[in-house]
């Protein structure tokens, strides 16, 4: 997929115009008409709906400003966390109402969220990046499953696990399998590193930054030649880029994390 970045934030700019249009429209209409009981409920939803337009302009700027600077904004941290953590099944829906695929809109939301990660903010060595694979990078009809220990892997080659396997050894990061989001969980709270490479698919992907924000979650999505879940694979390139990108602390740029 080659959309950018531009479509979540666009999107997410839209939200704000509706919800914008939709708080003003409330509070013209606490002025006209209404008895004590319902302009009591009005004026309660005008007010939680003008919080949630502050806390989504706040993040809309916090996050252009990350994206600008290539430097995290401490004071706007919180309103990005609640704007990634809250709005994007709001972008998504307004997405699909206008027209656009869903894997679209996560696609340029892995994208957006990217741009904001900046390794010279991070304390970083390659013992404290972990990357983070989903079951289906191994071959299905493989006996020697990896899910539970890498140690079975016998190295063959048919696969990317033993490439995988290979760049855990050059650098001296942490790797594992994950068969879903509360292994991935798990694995995440036990190793506790300090930034994560994670491969997956887009809808995954999002739900994973998702439930970790603020910690750094490099998106890579991953290939998928026989379709969702089965036999899939991944630019081996684009990993060692970013974690070449994390070790040496230069600036992401997009063409690294581009999926």
């Amino acid at each position: 997929m080659t959309e950018s970045k531009g479509l979540f934030i666009g999107l997410l700019l839209l939200s704000l115009v509706v919800v914008g249009v939709l708080v003003s429209g409330i509070w013209y209409l606490n002025f006209y008409g209404f008895n004590l009981l319902s302009y009591g409920v009005l004026l309660i939803i005008s007010l939680v709906l003008s919080v949630v337009s502050l806390i989504l302009v706040l993040g809309i700027i916090g996050i252009l400003l990350t994206i600008r600077l290539q430097r995290p904004i401490k004071s706007l941290v919180i309103p990005i966390k609640l704007v990634i953590a809250y709005f994007l099944p709001v972008v998504i829906h307004l997405g699909a109402f206008l027209g656009f695929d869903k894997e679209e809109i996560q696609s340029s939301f892995i994208k957006m969220s990217n741009q904001l990660i900046n390794p010279e903010d991070i304390e970083v060595n390659a013992q404290d990046i972990l990357i983070l694979l989903p079951h289906c990078i191994q071959l299905a009809d493989c006996n020697f499953r990896v899910t539970s220990d890498l140690d079975n892997c016998q190295r063959c080659g048919r696969c990317q696990v033993d490439d995988l396997i290979g760049l855990q050894k050059k650098y001296g990061l942490n790797l594992a399998i994950a068969t879903g989001g509360t292994l991935a969980r798990k694995i995440i709270k036990e190793t506790r590193p300090k930034a994560i490479i994670a491969v997956a698919c887009e809808r995954d992907l999002s739900t994973g930054i998702q439930d970790v924000y603020p910690m750094p979650v490099m998106g890579v999505v991953n290939l998928r030649p026989n379709g969702p879940c089965v036999n899939t694979g991944v630019e081996m390139e684009k990993i060692e880029k970013a974690v070449e990108k994390l070790i040496f602390k230069e600036p992401i740029g997009e063409k690294i994390v581009e999926s």
